[in-house]
């Protein structure tokens, strides 16, 4: 998210990525900070600026994540906990983790035994700095473990072992490390592994998934039919439902109660009609199971930040529309446990996206692909040589992040996408 301080200073960007446990549930979020210097040594350069971030209620959906009883894992440097900023994360679901070198070791054990006497979380990623603080470790909550970084884990488990602490895998690059390092003894992961589809020989499409992809077909025609459209709306009890609780929520404040289908779709129009459907069918095909609505959640980010990517740059006349469809189908594979391949069999989509989706060498929507990958990984040295080589301003792209990150956000809190 970027955020913006009217007193004139830098604007400053972060992101969030998911953890889960072993049974794959959520366990919460990691907040990252926007630059190869913040990633390495702390999120926040700006201490007053982060305490008034953090207390926002907006904050890029983590006001929802506690309220969902999920914990939010928050990266400060010595001058961080000094300076008391952890303490605008609510203590319930706040979880500090210390990073970066320390100069002064023993204001440092001071403010981390005052953050765990009243009632935060203490996390030490391994590595010099925090955690070579004697008496640091033994505070500790959560001991984090990079395994992205090719170095052997062992040695890290031998130096937790028969301590009562969750021991966290980030940089989990696939499910077979997943499995391996659930096997070793971690406890919380975190990575790209959940966007790698786990394939089942024998799955197919489910008869409610099937449905999702009819009514996707009549969305998706060049001109689409109200009256098929209506009529294969209203035969879906739970897509009626909601469609029209959401057209009279108070988001809109229609004068009148919208009691009809065919009046809910002329009062969207087509285009507001084809992104809310598309967003409530893919989160419909993701409705079971916490990885899944991740998935979900995350494919919509990437469709909304596409599409505002491609509106605001003219990248080789790609068509707005055309990128938010390839951001909303690229994790389909992983939501649905089976090749993209085959996923795309199913799609109504022209065969250059089709072709974008299976990842076929060669693809002209790649680099876009990149972009995002460089985003969700937190990967800001390769954001920045990419977005060089594409011509675009680095901020304007965080810009469209950050908005896509609150669109997808809101669609899970509200069960449809704001109405602006």
């Amino acid at each position: 998210m970027t955020d913006t301080d009217t007193s004139g200073a830098t604007p400053f960007f972060f992101t969030k990525q998911a953890l889960f446990d072993v049974k794959r549930k959520l366990w919460g979020y990691e907040i990252q900070g926007g630059s190869e210097a913040c990633a390495a040594l702390a999120c926040f350069i700006d201490q007053e600026q982060v305490v008034g971030s953090l207390a926002s209620s907006s904050y890029m959906g983590v006001q929802h994540a506690v309220e969902r009883g999920k914990k939010v894992v928050a990266p400060f440097d010595e001058t961080g906990l000094l300076s008391k900023a952890p303490y605008a994360l609510p203590p319930q679901c706040g979880v500090v983790k210390a990073v970066g070198r320390v100069s002064r070791p023993e204001a440092v054990l001071d403010a981390a035994r005052q953050l765990r006497a009243d009632g935060y979380a203490l996390a030490l990623e391994s590595g010099p700095g925090m955690a070579d603080l004697p008496g640091l470790p033994e505070l500790a909550d959560v001991l984090c473990f990079d395994a992205g970084s090719g170095a052997d884990p062992r040695d890290f488990l031998d130096r937790a072992k028969g301590r009562k602490v969750a021991l966290l895998a980030s940089r989990v690059q696939g499910l077979e490390q997943f499995e391996a390092l659930k096997a070793a003894g971690f406890t919380l992961f975190q990575g790209r592994f959940f966007k790698e589809p786990e394939i089942m020989a024998d799955r197919k499409l489910t008869s409610h998934q099937m449905s999702r992809f009819s009514l996707l077909r009549l969305i998706e025609a060049e001109d689409p039919d109200v009256d098929a459209l209506s009529e294969a709306i209203s035969g879906d009890v739970s897509v009626s439902f909601r469609l029209l609780s959401y057209l009279n929520s108070a988001a809109f404040g229609f004068p009148q109660k919208i009691q009809s289908i065919r009046q809910a779709i002329m009062v969207l129009g087509t285009i507001k009609m084809r992104n809310w459907l598309r967003a409530v069918l893919l989160a419909d095909m993701a409705q079971h199971g916490d990885m899944p609505r991740e998935l979900a959640e995350l494919s919509l980010e990437r469709a909304r930040f596409l599409e505002q990517v491609g509106s605001r740059y003219d990248f080789w006349d790609f068509n707005p529309g055309s990128l938010f469809l390839l951001g909303l189908f690229s994790l389909l594979d992983a939501i649905l446990g089976l090749p993209m391949g085959q996923v795309t069999e199913y799609l109504p989509l022209e065969e250059k996206l089709k072709e974008a989706l299976r990842r076929e060498t060669q693809s002209e929507y790649q680099p876009l692909l990149d972009l995002v990958a460089c985003i969700e990984d937190a990967d800001w040295q390769r954001l920045g040589e990419l977005t060089r080589k594409l011509g675009f301003d680095q901020e304007v792209v965080k810009a469209c992040a950050s908005e896509a990150m609150a669109w997808s956000s809101a669609f899970f809190v509200t069960q449809g996408p704001p109405a602006a």
